[in-house]
């Protein structure tokens, strides 16, 4: 199952969640959509076959860890599932088919799998796109970690004391990590490989752009490349999937 943690203002569903759910389903995932807003009416698609197998709505508290632990706790039988994927909405696209990254998902001889690392802070897997394994979310330690997620305002605090702390919990518990595209491959040591590497993550076959780069090209001197490749690669325009 692949498991998607999503915010929204309204009831629109942007074309990258829309795609992002149908990429997972015919890729042989069943998706459970967790949607954070304060918007009550239904949620409008812009393809009807698009939508996900299951839907939760919740308040817009608790960020993505918030919406995934929900989704654990009311559907816990996710433990059970041989392959389970983390994924949120902080993504433009994906402009190509899932089938590369899930095929390295499950082929990967890891236990947990990511689709990019950093050294930001401390080694970690970016949350953004989390894989796991048989036996992983069932360990009791694990499960202790989502039972206790509380909600925070402040993304640093998230980062730090969920991000990060997962990834020390899973080295503790014995559980090997490894990214799709390790950080070393995209970025000088220290960097942020969907931040100031995105356009050389494109180069490298990942079909995402982060939405940050798109919203702060003031910041990001990447995004202006990182949109240029998306134009020329998939003749599309990464604003448009906003």
């Amino acid at each position: 199952m692949a498991v998607i943690a999503s915010y929204g203002g309204d009831q629109r569903v942007s074309r990258s969640l829309s795609t992002l759910v149908a990429e997972f389903e015919s890729n042989g995932y069943r998706v459970l959509l967790v949607r954070a807003s304060e918007a009550t009416e239904p949620l409008v698609w812009p393809h009807a076959a698009d939508r996900p197998s299951f839907v939760i709505t919740k308040p817009n508290i608790g960020y993505d860890f918030g919406s995934w632990a929900t989704a654990l706790a009311v559907v816990p039988e996710l433990v059970d599932k041989p392959f389970v994927i983390f994924a949120n909405d902080s993504l433009l696209g994906p402009f190509d088919s899932l089938a590369p990254l899930v095929a390295d998902f499950e082929a990967s001889p890891c236990d947990v799998w990511g689709a990019t690392d950093t050294l930001e802070y401390l080694p970690h897997l970016q949350s953004f796109l989390l894989g796991f394994k048989t036996g992983v979310l069932r360990n009791r330690a694990v499960q202790t970690f989502w039972r206790t997620v509380r909600d925070l305002d402040d993304k640093d605090a998230i980062v730090v004391r969920y991000e990060i702390g997962l990834g020390r919990l899973l080295a503790t518990e014995g559980f090997v990590s490894r990214p799709w595209f390790a950080h070393e491959q995209i970025v000088p040591e220290g960097g942020n490989p969907t931040t100031i590497g995105g356009s050389r993550l494109l180069e490298a076959g990942f079909p995402f752009v982060k939405r940050i780069l798109l919203d702060n090209p003031d910041v990001f001197p990447d995004a202006a490349v990182a949109r240029s490749l998306v134009l020329s690669r998939y003749g599309q325009d990464p604003a448009d999937w906003a």
